[in-house]
C-alpha cells in the first residue's frame, strides 16, 4: 500500500472506526453459529452449473465475517480511503467526527448525552438508521457518505473476511494465474516523454486527454502529417501492469479512486481516469447515437453535421475500427435474467455490440482495465494509430491552463502551462503548439477552459448524467454477477413513458461486493451480513434515464477539486420511477424471490418459501404500487449512479446558449478546440464511447482544415512579400 497521509486525528479515527464497526459489526456467538449453519445448509443444497464455482463448505470462513468488526479490523484502510478524497470531503467529514466525538455533538446528531464511541452497539445502530430515515437531506446524505465510505474501505480491502465467506475471489481468477497466457500477443509499452523532452518544445497539436475524444483526435492529426503530442493526467500502465482487483484498480484508473459524488450525496458517479480514459475501463458497451437523437441535435440546436452522411460514415468507421459487433457474445447469469424475463413479459430485449473485434470476452474484471488487450479501447487501437504516425505522449502530467496571447483583438491558443509529476519532483513547464485540443471529459474540460480565462456561461453548466438505481434481484439458484462478459444485453423503454425520445435504457453492470454493499439500503449489521453471504445469488439491473430537463453543473474549488451539483426535475423522476417499477417486473418475471429497489422507503418485497412466483401475485402488485407511489420525493431517498457524464462544454450555433462552435472551437478563443462527451447538446440515451469517437473525428477533420488553411494564407502572404 502507498504511504497513507495522516488526514485525521486519533479521536477523529476512532470515531470513523466506531461508525464502521456500526455498519459492518460483529455478531453474537449464538446468531453466528445459527447463520452460519443456515448458510452451509443452503449452499450444500444448490445444483451448480458445470462452469460454475463451489460453495465454501468452510464455516470457519463464514464465522469470521460474521464475527468482523469492520472498523477495527480496517483502521489503515479507512485512512486510505479518507486520504483519497478531495480536500472540500476531508474538511466536511472532520467536521462531523468532531461533532460526534463530544457530548454536545452526539447529543444534536442521536440524542444521546455520550460521545458516539461511547455508545452501544444498539444505540449506534438505532441512530444510523434515523439518519437513514431522516426528514432532513442532510442527514440523509451523512448516512450515505459514511456507509459508502466504510464499506469501500472495508469490502475493497483483499484481506476482509467477506471475499472467502461470500465466495468473492478477489483477483481475476482466470488472468491472475501465473502461467496464463493471454489469447493474442501483448503490444509493445507506449514511450512516455520527459519533462526535459518536451519543455519549450513547439507541436502542431496539443491534445489534453487520451479517452475517446483524444485518442480518436490524434489518431486523425497525425496520420493527417501533423506533429501531436497527448498529455495525460494519469500514470500509463501496459496491459501486464493492471492490477485486477478492486484495491488497486481504483485508485490507478478513476476518477477519485471510484467515488465521485454529487455536493448533497445524491448521485454517485465513476469516471475513468486513466490512460485511454473511460475507454479503458467502461464494459465494452457500442452503441451508436440514435437517429432521433441526431436529428434533435441538427434542428433543435442548429448542428445539421448530426444528420449529415459524413457523420453516419463516421460512426462506421468508429464501428470498424474498435471492432465492435455482436458475434462472440456469450451471456453471463444475470444477462441471461434480463432475456429471461423481458421476454416473458413481452418487453423488447437485444444484444448490445462488444468493442472486441468479435471475439468471446467473459470478463467480470474490465472495469480494472483489460489485460488481455481484446477490449478495443483507445489504448489498443487509435492511441496505437497515432502512435504510428509520429505522436508523443506525456503522462502523469496535469495541464493548468491553456496559453492564450492577444492577436488584433482577438484571442489565440498557443500552447499549455502544466505540471509535470513524474515521482522523483514536480516541474513546471510550458509547451507550444498552433492548436490545443481539450478532451479532459465533462468534469475537466470546463476547468482547463475556465482556468485558462474563458468566461462563456454555458462551460460547466448542462450536466448530464444519465442517472439510474441499481435494482437487485436475489434467486433461489447462484447467478454469479461477477463472472462473464458484462453488459452484453439492453432493453429500451420509452412507450408510455416518453413519446418525445427522453425514455430509458435497461443494462447490466457488474457488481462487486464492496459495490453492492454500498448500494444496498443498510438496515442493520445483521440483515447487512445476511444479504451479503447471498452475494452469489445476486443479479442487478439498471434503468438509465435519458433525462430531458434535468441538468447539473460542475465547479472547481481553490485546489482544483471538481464540485458537482445535480438535481432531477419532477418530469424526469417520474420517468425513472416508471423505469424502477418495469425493472422490478422483469425481475420477478425471471425468477426473483426477493426485490431491493434502493429506495431508503421501500422495503424490499419478499416471495414467501412456496409461494409461487409470478408477477399477478397480490402483495407483489401493492408492493409495486408502493414502489411506484414512493417514487423519488427527495434528493436523497435513493442512491443514484451515473457512468456517463455529459455535456458540460456542449455545441451549438450560438455562444448565448453553447460553449463551442459547430466545429468543436470555442467561442471566445481561436485555435482551441474541445473533443470529447462535453460536447454533447443533451443527454444521448445511449453510452457516449461511439458517438464521442465519431464527434472525435468531426473535430479533427475541422482542426485539419484550420491548420491547412493556416499555412495557405502563410504561403500567401510571404509569396507577397
Amino acid at each position: 500500500m502507498v504511504p497513507i497521509k495522516r488526514v485525521l486525528t486519533k479521536e477523529q479515527l476512532d470515531t470513523l472506526v466506531s461508525l464502521a464497526d456500526t455498519i459492518v459489526g460483529e455478531l453474537s456467538p449464538d446468531i453466528t453459529n445459527a447463520v452460519t449453519t443456515k448458510t452451509i445448509k443452503r449452499n450444500n443444497n444448490v445444483v451448480l452449473a458445470a462452469d460454475q464455482a463451489p460453495f465454501t463448505d468452510d464455516a470457519q470462513s463464514i464465522s469470521e465475517y460474521l464475527r468482523l468488526s469492520g472498523g477495527s479490523a480496517h483502521r489503515e484502510e479507512l485512512l486510505d480511503v479518507v486520504a483519497r478524497a478531495p480536500v472540500r470531503g476531508q474538511h466536511m467529514l472532520r467536521i462531523l467526527l468532531n461533532l460526534l466525538s463530544t457530548r454536545a455533538g452526539t447529543f444534536v446528531l442521536t440524542g444521546h448525552t455520550q460521545p458516539f464511541k461511547l455508545l452501544s452497539r444498539n444505540q449506534r445502530e438505532a441512530a444510523f438508521l434515523k439518519w437513514k430515515d431522516s426528514s432532513f437531506a442532510s442527514l440523509v446524505s451523512m448516512y450515505k457518505a459514511i456507509l459508502g465510505l466504510s464499506i469501500t474501505a472495508i469490502y475493497r480491502d483483499p484481506t476482509c473476511k467477506v471475499h472467502a465467506a461470500v465466495g468473492y475471489p478477489v483477483y481475476d481468477p482466470v488472468r491472475t494465474q501465473e502461467d496464463y497466457t493471454p489469447p493474442q500477443p501483448r503490444k509493445d509499452p507506449y514511450t512516455m516523454q520527459t519533462a526535459e523532452q518536451v519543455e519549450n518544445k513547439h507541436f502542431d497539436v496539443i491534445i489534453i486527454g487520451t479517452g475517446a475524444g483524444g485518442g480518436v483526435s490524434a489518431a486523425e492529426l497525425s496520420k493527417s502529417g501533423y506533429s501531436v503530442l497527448l498529455i495525460e493526467k494519469s500514470k500509463y500502465l501496459h496491459e501486464s501492469e493492471l492490477k485486477l482487483n478492486e484495491r488497486e484498480a481504483y485508485p490507478a484508473l478513476y476518477e477519485q479512486s471510484g467515488a465521485v459524488r454529487t455536493e448533497d450525496g445524491g448521485v454517485v458517479m465513476v469516471a475513468g481516469s486513466a490512460f485511454g480514459g473511460g475507454t479503458t475501463v467502461n464494459y465494452s458497451v457500442s452503441l451508436k447515437l440514435p437517429y432521433t437523437v441526431r436529428e434533435e441535435w441538427a434542428k433543435k440546436h442548429g448542428l445539421p453535421h448530426f444528420i449529415s452522411p459524413k457523420f453516419s460514415n463516421d460512426l462506421d468507421r468508429v464501428y470498424d475500427r474498435i471492432g465492435a459487433s455482436t458475434e462472440g457474445i456469450k451471456h453471463n447469469g444475470p444477462n441471461k435474467v434480463m432475456i429471461n424475463g423481458c421476454r416473458k413479459l413481452g418487453y423488447n430485449v437485444f444484444d448490445i455490440p462488444q468493442n472486441t473485434g468479435g471475439h468471446s470476452h467473459e470478463c467480470g474484471w474490465c472495469y480494472c482495465g483489460c489485460s488481455d488487450g481484446i477490449k478495443n479501447g483507445t489504448m489498443n487501437t487509435w492511441l496505437r494509430d497515432a502512435e504510428q504516425h509520429g505522436a508523443r505522449f506525456l503522462d502523469r502530467t496535469k495541464v493548468l491552463r491553456v496559453l492564450v496571447n492577444k492577436n488584433n483583438k482577438e484571442r489565440q491558443a498557443t500552447g499549455v502551462e502544466c505540471l509535470v509529476d513524474h515521482g522523483d519532483q514536480k516541474k513546471m513547464i510550458r509547451i507550444y503548439a498552433k492548436r490545443v485540443i481539450s478532451s479532459a471529459g465533462s468534469l475537466h474540460t470546463p476547468g482547463v477552459l475556465q482556468r485558462s480565462g474563458l468566461v462563456n456561461s454555458n462551460i460547466g453548466r448542462n450536466l448530464r448524467l444519465h442517472p439510474g438505481s441499481i435494482i437487485f434481484g436475489f434467486f433461489d439458484e447462484p447467478i454469479d454477477m461477477h463472472m462473464g462478459s458484462i453488459v452484453t444485453t439492453g432493453s429500451e423503454f420509452n412507450g408510455d413513458l416518453s413519446k418525445d425520445g427522453y425514455g430509458l435504457i435497461l443494462e447490466i453492470p457488474t457488481i462487486s461486493p464492496s459495490f453492492m454493499g454500498s448500494l444496498l439500503p443498510w438496515r442493520g449489521s445483521f440483515k447487512h451480513k445476511q444479504l451479503m453471504l447471498r452475494y452469489r445469488f445476486a443479479s442487478p439491473l439498471v434503468p438509465l434515464l435519458r433525462e430531458h430537463d434535468s441538468v447539473g453543473t460542475v465547479n472547481y474549488d481553490e485546489n482544483g477539486d471538481v464540485s458537482i451539483n445535480y438535481d432531477l426535475t419532477t418530469s424526469d423522476r417520474k420517468k425513472l420511477v416508471g423505469g424502477l417499477v418495469r425493472t422490478c417486473l422483469i425481475m420477478c418475471a425471471a425468477g426473483a424471490r426477493e426485490i431491493h429497489t434502493g429506495q431508503l422507503g421501500v422495503e424490499p418485497f419478499v416471495f414467501r418459501e412456496h409461494e409461487e412466483i409470478r408477477v399477478d401475485n397480490r402483495r407483489f402488485q401493492r408492493w409495486i404500487n408502493r414502489v411506484e407511489e414512493f417514487g423519488l420525493p427527495t434528493k436523497g431517498n435513493i442512491t443514484l449512479v451515473s457512468a456517463h457524464q455529459l455535456g458540460t462544454c456542449r455545441m451549438g450555433n450560438s455562444p448565448d446558449t453553447s460553449a463551442t462552435k459547430p466545429t468543436g472551437e470555442t467561442w471566445e478563443v481561436n485555435n482551441l478546440y474541445v473533443a470529447d462527451a462535453s460536447l454533447f447538446p443533451t443527454a444521448s440515451g445511449v453510452n457516449p464511447m461511439v458517438t464521442t469517437e465519431a464527434i472525435a473525428i468531426h473535430v479533427a477533420a475541422n482542426v485539419v482544415e484550420s491548420l491547412k488553411n493556416a499555412s495557405s494564407s502563410s504561403e500567401t502572404e510571404q509569396a507577397k512579400l
